[in-house]
């Protein structure tokens, strides 16, 4: 079990680093796109067909965005175990004293 969450996270994190560097990759073209736009795909997926020259950096920092929330929740995934020992307990007790306040 412990194995295939360290595999999850290792995925995770993977497509964490690719959507940053297509983040980057967006940042650095700027607004500078020949024609009417520019495709946007990522993973083989066409996620955008037209982006117009000033949309681009909106894009990016929506890789960015899609980039930290990845991580985030790799970084649950790996502690869950750590954080299902401590918040329950903690809750516990706080129950137990409202409980006798009341």
């Amino acid at each position: 079990m412990y194995f295939f969450r360290i595999l999850a996270v290792v995925f995770i994190a993977y497509i964490s680093y690719l959507a940053y560097e297509k983040g980057i990759e967006l940042k650095a073209m700027g607004t500078s796109a020949d024609g009417d736009g520019i495709g946007i795909s990522f993973l083989g997926i066409q996620t955008a067909e037209r982006v117009p020259e000033g949309n681009i950096p909106q894009h990016a920092q929506g890789f960015f965005v899609f980039s930290v929330i990845l991580g985030i929740s790799g970084l649950l995934l790996l502690f869950l175990p750590l954080i299902k020992k401590l918040v329950p307990s903690s809750l516990k007790y706080w129950i137990r004293k409202q409980i006798e306040t009341d």
